[in-house]
């Protein structure tokens, strides 16, 4: 397997060299120059609270794909809970205590985190869940839209192409025109740059929409 690429962010140069050496193993690769190189994973370490500042790093490691982008593990001494959706928005997927730092569970967290897992407090985990409730049902719902970014009419259309209806019956089934349905998977392959029906079709099983 090969050694995860890791680049580490902290608020002064003693701290990054301990979280370095503590990710000295050979299961990591520590980048200097994200010039021609993207990291995996990003591990930030702030002093306090974790606020603007931390998510600004962040946010500029986001891409617009949806896999292209490094996770992030954040180590601070406290985080608000007001500011998790906007960390999930900035790649964080991993909240450590630095209080709670041992000889390996950094580079436990970290080798984790690149091979898909979460790590948060249980008690962020539920206001986390909470907030994205709120999120669909204050935000999305209202204005027709899904958590993924899918409008309501997107996903009933390919539901209904998921099993198997043509373009015209799935007009009548919606009540909408044949034009109307042509214009919806347009719009939606042409956002999400895809070329076929099947491609749509997976692209939204895949993301658990139908």
């Amino acid at each position: 397997m090969d050694a995860v690429k890791v680049l580490v962010h902290a608020s002064d140069e003693f701290t990054e060299a301990g979280v370095k050496t503590m990710l000295g193993g050979g299961q990591f690769r520590l980048l200097t120059d994200t010039r021609t190189e993207t990291p995996d994973v990003v591990v930030a370490v702030v002093d306090g609270v974790v606020g603007s500042s931390s998510f600004a790093f962040l946010r500029q490691f986001q891409g617009t794909g949806v896999t292209s982008a490094p996770r992030a593990v954040v180590v601070a001494d406290r985080f608000r809970a007001e500011d998790l959706l906007v960390a999930v928005e900035c790649g964080v997927t991993a909240l450590l205590a630095r209080n709670e730092i041992k000889d390996g569970t950094l580079g436990s967290a970290v080798l984790a985190v690149s091979r898909g897992a979460a790590l948060m407090p249980h008690r962020l985990q539920g206001i986390l869940l909470d907030q994205l409730t709120q999120l669909r049902l204050q935000v999305l719902v209202p204005a027709g839209l899904t958590l993924y970014g899918f409008e309501t009419r997107e996903r009933d259309v390919l539901q209904l192409i998921a099993e198997g209806y043509q373009t015209d019956e799935i007009a009548k089934k919606l009540t909408y025109s044949e034009g109307t349905v042509k214009n919806v998977l347009y719009g939606l392959m042409n956002r999400l740059r895809l070329n076929t029906r099947s491609q749509a079709v997976a692209y939204a099983m895949q993301a658990g929409l139908i």
